[in-house]
């Protein structure tokens, strides 16, 4: 049976005993206008408790600007804070408009979220069993099939679900108790969406066929998350012997058994903070990396993140934004020169231990970027190598060395971002010195290196 003190039962299990800021999300619709009523009667004389409502309008729908005044009179008339909050959904051909439109929405919400503030939510027992049949039909993986978690962390808080326990007609009842009033959305009522294909077509017929499915799903999502907790317990301990640094041993890798070798890289993937891919994309990762020959440079991308294979080891990254290598850069030294494609930037400073004599150096460099074939005589060194070798040796990794800056005079090959300086422009004892700093450097060297 829903009550307010029942959901504050609920919520005092599942938030940290240190929070007493709230935020509910609000969005005028049943489920949502039920959680903020109830909490605030819950509340009234819990001197320890704080709230406000947050509205997200996505400006989907003409009525969207006169639904998002209506919270914000609800608001009002329970005193309560309200922060109203305008996103643009933007289109994007990997996600439905439903997920697209989610993650518009959280991304605003987590921006206003105080540290250690409580975000709630009114996702509900229906709501759970929603998401496990769509999950079922993408042919998602146990974590998929977990469905939503109660509680996590989120941006600077915390994310909680308190009514999980209850279903859409337990709030309804409540609501209609309470001579309630609430936004209906009529897209809603769009079947062309999947999951209110789901609400209008498939759950009445599970719900007269099972009553209680909605609550026994619920039960299931507690049962697979353990079962999640378990193989992540599994990955951390296979982790720690195939890994090194933020990368993979692939000889170790690929000792696993193919299940347990799956479990890893997919933990090892959220580790990076990064989706993890599609079992096609997986099994690819499995089959490229891992068996192509060792000469070869193979990279699985998806979601902007790519996976590569170099010396041994498997390293996973965000794609690296378009390049252009012809292109060349004027370098007033007396000005920070701001690189391309986000590789940072390079500056001089002074540096007595020594560096490039200041007396050698025109008023302008230019910056190049690798064409092949370019030979410096480093600093200390009896003589010219090739800088294709001298990257090699250095570790640099290989889809890094076509973006390492070329620093000249006219011609001459002056230094290679902050690696090297050539032997000709070296300050001798005595001589006035610059030394290239290369801030925001990306990570160019191999692990191990």
């Amino acid at each position: 049976m829903f009550s307010p003190s029942a959901l504050l039962a609920c919520i005092e299990s599942l938030v940290p005993r240190t929070s007493a800021e709230l935020c509910v999300a609000y969005s005028g619709g049943l489920d949502s206008t039920v959680l903020l009523h109830a909490l605030a009667r819950a509340i009234v004389d819990r001197a320890n408790y704080r709230m406000r409502a947050a509205h997200v309008d996505h400006q989907l729908h003409p009525d969207s600007a006169s639904w998002r005044e209506q919270c914000g009179r609800v608001a009002q008339s329970l005193q309560i804070e309200f922060v109203p909050l305008v996103v643009t959904v933007a289109s994007d051909p990997e996600l439905s408009p439903e997920a697209a439109a989610r993650d518009a929405r959280y991304a605003a919400l987590r921006q206003i979220l105080k540290p250690n503030e409580v975000l709630l939510t009114a996702h509900h027992a229906d709501d759970q069993l929603e998401t496990i049949l769509l999950a079922l039909m993408r042919g998602a993986g146990l974590r998929g099939l977990s469905a939503v978690p109660s509680v996590q962390i989120f941006g600077g808080g915390w994310l909680a679900r308190p009514l999980l326990e209850f279903s859409r007609a337990q709030l309804e009842e409540w609501a209609r108790a309470e001579q309630l009033q609430w936004v209906e959305d009529p897209s809603n009522e769009n079947t062309s969406f999947d999951r209110n294909f789901l609400r209008h077509r498939v759950l009445p017929a599970l719900r007269e066929r099972w009553p209680a499915a909605a609550h026994s799903a619920t039960r299931s999502t507690a049962h697979l998350r353990e079962a999640g907790r378990l193989l992540d317990v599994l990955a951390a301990t296979d982790l720690e012997t195939v890994a090194v640094g933020s990368c993979l041993r692939m000889a170790q890798l690929a000792s696993l058994a193919p299940a347990r070798r799956r479990n890893v890289l997919r933990h090892w993937i959220r580790q990076h903070g990064v989706r993890v891919p599609s079992t096609r994309k997986l099994t690819t990762i499995e089959r490229d990396l891992l068996i192509a020959r060792e000469d070869r440079l193979p990279c699985v991308e998806w979601d902007g993140v790519q996976v590569r294979r170099h010396r041994g080891l498997l390293y996973c990254m965000r794609e690296r934004p378009p390049f252009e290598p012809a292109d060349t850069l004027t370098w007033n030294v007396s000005q920070v020169l701001e690189l391309p494609a986000q590789l940072g930037r390079l500056r001089v400073q002074r540096d007595a231990a020594g560096g490039l004599a200041t007396a050698r150096l025109p008023g302008a460099l230019q910056v190049h970027f690798r064409h092949g074939g370019e030979e410096l005589q480093p600093a200390g060194d009896a003589h010219h190598r090739k800088l294709k070798k001298l990257l090699q040796d250095a570790r640099v990794l290989p889809w890094w060395r076509d973006r390492v800056p070329l620093i000249y005079a006219q011609e001459q090959l002056v230094a290679v971002g902050d690696l090297w300086i050539a032997e000709e422009f070296a300050a001798r004892g005595g001589e006035d010195a610059l030394r290239i700093v290369w801030e925001e450097k990306p990570q160019i060297e191999a692990v191990g290196g």
